[in-house]
Protein backbone atom coordinates (compact mmCIF):
# COMPACT_ATOMS: atom_id res chain seq x y z
CA UNK A 1 0.00 0.00 0.00
CA UNK A 2 1.92 3.20 -1.07
CA UNK A 3 1.86 6.15 1.04
CA UNK A 4 -0.52 7.98 -0.53
CA UNK A 5 -3.58 5.49 -0.24
CA UNK A 6 -2.67 5.40 3.45
CA UNK A 7 -2.93 9.00 3.57
CA UNK A 8 -6.11 8.87 1.83
CA UNK A 9 -7.83 5.96 4.20
CA UNK A 10 -6.74 8.21 7.54
CA UNK A 11 -8.21 11.38 5.97
CA UNK A 12 -11.46 10.16 5.31
CA UNK A 13 -11.80 7.45 8.14
CA UNK A 14 -11.01 10.12 10.37
CA UNK A 15 -13.91 11.19 12.81
CA UNK A 16 -14.97 11.96 16.20
CA UNK A 17 -16.57 9.56 18.22
CA UNK A 18 -18.21 8.58 22.13
CA UNK A 19 -16.18 6.35 24.11
CA UNK A 20 -16.69 4.71 27.40
CA UNK A 21 -14.89 2.44 29.64
CA UNK A 22 -11.25 0.36 28.46
CA UNK A 23 -10.96 0.64 24.80
CA UNK A 24 -10.91 4.31 23.38
CA UNK A 25 -11.26 4.82 19.84
CA UNK A 26 -8.52 6.91 18.20
CA UNK A 27 -8.58 10.14 16.51
CA UNK A 28 -7.70 8.40 12.95
CA UNK A 29 -9.78 4.94 14.05
CA UNK A 30 -6.70 2.79 14.25
CA UNK A 31 -8.33 -0.24 15.74
CA UNK A 32 -6.24 -3.11 16.32
CA UNK A 33 -7.07 -6.55 15.58
CA UNK A 34 -5.65 -10.36 14.92
CA UNK A 35 -7.10 -13.31 13.14
CA UNK A 36 -10.65 -14.32 14.25
CA UNK A 37 -8.91 -18.24 14.92
CA UNK A 38 -6.32 -16.71 16.63
CA UNK A 39 -9.11 -14.50 18.98
CA UNK A 40 -10.82 -17.91 19.65
CA UNK A 41 -7.93 -19.72 20.87
CA UNK A 42 -6.84 -17.04 23.38
CA UNK A 43 -10.28 -16.86 24.90
CA UNK A 44 -10.55 -20.44 25.23
CA UNK A 45 -6.59 -20.37 26.57
CA UNK A 46 -8.09 -17.84 29.25
CA UNK A 47 -11.14 -19.39 29.96
CA UNK A 48 -9.07 -23.38 30.85
CA UNK A 49 -7.06 -21.60 32.49
CA UNK A 50 -9.09 -19.67 34.86
CA UNK A 51 -11.19 -23.04 35.69
CA UNK A 52 -8.23 -24.38 35.84
CA UNK A 53 -6.03 -22.27 38.44
CA UNK A 54 -9.02 -23.29 41.70
CA UNK A 55 -8.28 -27.17 40.88
CA UNK A 56 -4.45 -26.12 40.95
CA UNK A 57 -5.01 -24.72 43.97
CA UNK A 58 -6.93 -27.58 45.55
CA UNK A 59 -3.87 -30.20 44.22
CA UNK A 60 -1.33 -27.77 45.83
CA UNK A 61 -3.21 -26.54 49.01
CA UNK A 62 -0.53 -26.25 51.97
CA UNK A 63 -1.55 -25.28 55.39
CA UNK A 64 -1.24 -21.31 56.36
CA UNK A 65 2.11 -20.54 58.17
CA UNK A 66 4.96 -18.37 57.55
CA UNK A 67 4.07 -17.97 54.21
CA UNK A 68 1.10 -16.27 54.59
CA UNK A 69 -1.54 -18.42 52.60
CA UNK A 70 -2.31 -21.04 50.17
CA UNK A 71 -1.49 -20.39 46.31
CA UNK A 72 -5.42 -19.95 45.66
CA UNK A 73 -5.60 -17.15 48.48
CA UNK A 74 -2.97 -14.69 47.07
CA UNK A 75 -5.05 -14.39 43.60
CA UNK A 76 -7.03 -11.94 42.72
CA UNK A 77 -9.18 -11.15 39.46
CA UNK A 78 -10.17 -8.07 37.38
CA UNK A 79 -12.00 -7.37 34.09
CA UNK A 80 -12.60 -4.19 32.23
CA UNK A 81 -15.55 -3.59 29.55
CA UNK A 82 -15.31 -1.14 26.90
CA UNK A 83 -18.09 0.09 24.76
CA UNK A 84 -17.29 2.87 21.79
CA UNK A 85 -19.54 4.08 18.78
CA UNK A 86 -20.06 7.25 17.11
CA UNK A 87 -21.00 9.01 13.77
CA UNK A 88 -19.37 11.44 11.80
CA UNK A 89 -18.88 12.92 8.20
CA UNK A 90 -20.59 9.59 6.47
CA UNK A 91 -18.76 7.33 8.74
CA UNK A 92 -20.30 5.09 11.74
CA UNK A 93 -18.62 2.80 13.68
CA UNK A 94 -19.69 0.53 17.01
CA UNK A 95 -17.38 -1.62 18.97
CA UNK A 96 -17.07 -3.53 22.13
CA UNK A 97 -14.65 -5.55 24.27
CA UNK A 98 -13.29 -7.04 27.48
CA UNK A 99 -10.09 -7.37 29.34
CA UNK A 100 -9.53 -10.04 31.89
CA UNK A 101 -6.58 -10.14 33.73
CA UNK A 102 -5.81 -12.03 37.09
CA UNK A 103 -2.69 -10.97 39.56
CA UNK A 104 -0.84 -12.84 42.33
CA UNK A 105 0.37 -11.08 45.15
CA UNK A 106 3.60 -11.75 45.34
CA UNK A 107 4.97 -10.07 48.20
CA UNK A 108 3.51 -6.50 50.44
CA UNK A 109 2.21 -4.62 47.72
CA UNK A 110 3.12 -6.34 44.69
CA UNK A 111 1.33 -8.43 42.23
CA UNK A 112 2.19 -9.82 39.24
CA UNK A 113 0.18 -11.72 36.30
CA UNK A 114 -1.25 -11.97 33.12
CA UNK A 115 -3.95 -9.66 31.11
CA UNK A 116 -5.48 -10.25 27.52
CA UNK A 117 -7.98 -7.83 25.57
CA UNK A 118 -10.42 -8.31 22.83
CA UNK A 119 -12.12 -6.30 21.14
CA UNK A 120 -14.56 -6.46 18.38
CA UNK A 121 -15.28 -3.05 15.84
CA UNK A 122 -17.59 -2.61 13.27
CA UNK A 123 -17.10 0.39 10.84
CA UNK A 124 -19.48 1.73 7.63
CA UNK A 125 -18.45 4.35 5.36
CA UNK A 126 -20.69 5.86 3.14
CA UNK A 127 -20.05 3.65 -0.37
CA UNK A 128 -18.49 0.68 0.81
CA UNK A 129 -19.74 -2.44 2.65
CA UNK A 130 -19.74 -2.73 6.47
CA UNK A 131 -15.77 -3.87 7.76
CA UNK A 132 -15.28 -6.05 10.94
CA UNK A 133 -12.01 -5.82 12.95
CA UNK A 134 -10.63 -7.32 16.01
CA UNK A 135 -8.50 -5.82 18.12
CA UNK A 136 -6.13 -8.26 20.51
CA UNK A 137 -3.64 -7.87 22.99
CA UNK A 138 -1.69 -10.40 25.37
CA UNK A 139 1.08 -9.88 28.04
CA UNK A 140 1.74 -9.43 31.15
CA UNK A 141 1.65 -6.86 34.20
CA UNK A 142 3.31 -5.85 37.60
CA UNK A 143 1.13 -4.32 40.02
CA UNK A 144 3.10 -1.97 43.23
CA UNK A 145 -0.17 -0.90 45.84
CA UNK A 146 1.34 2.25 46.66
CA UNK A 147 -1.13 4.17 49.68
CA UNK A 148 -5.22 2.61 50.16
CA UNK A 149 -6.35 2.06 46.94
CA UNK A 150 -3.75 4.21 44.85
CA UNK A 151 -1.41 2.07 42.57
CA UNK A 152 1.21 2.01 39.91
CA UNK A 153 1.41 -0.87 36.91
CA UNK A 154 3.66 -1.58 34.09
CA UNK A 155 2.69 -3.62 31.40
CA UNK A 156 4.78 -5.66 28.30
CA UNK A 157 2.55 -6.69 25.64
CA UNK A 158 2.10 -7.66 22.21
CA UNK A 159 -0.55 -6.41 19.76
CA UNK A 160 -2.54 -8.03 16.90
CA UNK A 161 -3.24 -4.68 14.96
CA UNK A 162 -5.63 -4.41 11.55
CA UNK A 163 -6.27 -1.12 10.16
CA UNK A 164 -9.07 0.07 7.45
CA UNK A 165 -7.71 1.38 4.94
CA UNK A 166 -8.09 2.38 1.17
CA UNK A 167 -5.71 1.04 -1.11
CA UNK A 168 -5.03 2.40 -5.19
CA UNK A 169 -7.74 1.07 -6.40
CA UNK A 170 -10.21 2.71 -4.34
CA UNK A 171 -11.05 -0.64 -2.27
CA UNK A 172 -11.36 -0.97 1.33
CA UNK A 173 -9.51 -2.73 2.99
CA UNK A 174 -7.17 -4.07 6.28
CA UNK A 175 -4.01 -3.88 7.06
CA UNK A 176 -2.41 -6.29 9.51
CA UNK A 177 0.37 -5.60 12.15
CA UNK A 178 1.74 -6.32 14.94
CA UNK A 179 3.24 -4.21 18.09
CA UNK A 180 5.28 -4.41 21.13
CA UNK A 181 3.61 -2.35 23.89
CA UNK A 182 5.71 -0.93 26.96
CA UNK A 183 2.64 0.56 29.29
CA UNK A 184 2.96 2.39 32.42
CA UNK A 185 0.17 3.49 33.82
CA UNK A 186 -1.31 4.97 37.28
CA UNK A 187 -4.69 4.04 38.95
CA UNK A 188 -7.05 4.27 41.90
CA UNK A 189 -9.06 0.90 43.08
CA UNK A 190 -12.14 1.73 45.21
CA UNK A 191 -12.39 -1.41 47.64
CA UNK A 192 -12.95 -1.62 51.45
CA UNK A 193 -15.97 -1.48 53.42
CA UNK A 194 -15.35 -5.30 53.66
CA UNK A 195 -16.66 -6.21 50.42
CA UNK A 196 -14.48 -8.42 48.26
CA UNK A 197 -16.03 -6.49 44.89
CA UNK A 198 -14.33 -2.91 43.71
CA UNK A 199 -14.29 -1.34 40.82
CA UNK A 200 -11.26 0.77 39.46
CA UNK A 201 -10.03 3.25 37.18
CA UNK A 202 -6.35 3.79 35.52
CA UNK A 203 -4.47 5.78 32.67
CA UNK A 204 -2.30 4.41 30.66
CA UNK A 205 1.13 5.54 28.90
CA UNK A 206 2.03 3.65 25.90
CA UNK A 207 5.57 4.15 25.42
CA UNK A 208 6.27 2.11 21.90
CA UNK A 209 2.76 4.11 20.55
CA UNK A 210 4.22 7.40 21.72
CA UNK A 211 7.63 6.46 19.46
CA UNK A 212 5.59 5.03 16.68
CA UNK A 213 6.00 7.76 13.65
CA UNK A 214 3.70 6.41 11.58
CA UNK A 215 0.98 6.92 13.98
CA UNK A 216 -1.12 9.49 14.99
CA UNK A 217 -3.20 7.71 18.03
CA UNK A 218 -3.06 9.00 21.56
CA UNK A 219 -0.92 7.22 23.20
CA UNK A 220 -3.00 7.64 26.45
CA UNK A 221 -5.48 4.67 27.40
CA UNK A 222 -8.38 5.52 29.69
CA UNK A 223 -9.36 2.49 31.44
CA UNK A 224 -12.53 1.19 33.55
CA UNK A 225 -12.86 -2.33 35.42
CA UNK A 226 -14.26 -4.27 38.47
CA UNK A 227 -11.86 -6.23 40.39
CA UNK A 228 -12.21 -9.25 43.05
CA UNK A 229 -10.14 -10.14 46.38
CA UNK A 230 -7.53 -7.13 45.02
Amino acid sequence: MSRQAKFAAETFISNVVFTFGLFPFSENYKMSAMKKNLCVVLMAVFFLTAMAVPASAQLFKTKKGSDGGDFASKLWYGAGFGLGFGSFNGTSQFGFGVSPMVGYKLVGPLSIGPRVSIFYSSLKLAGYKNLNTFDTEAGAFLRARVFRGLFLQGELTNSWLQEPYIDNTGELGKLSYQRLNQNIGIGYNFGGGGSAWSSEIGAYYNVALANDIQSSQSPWDYRFGFTYKF
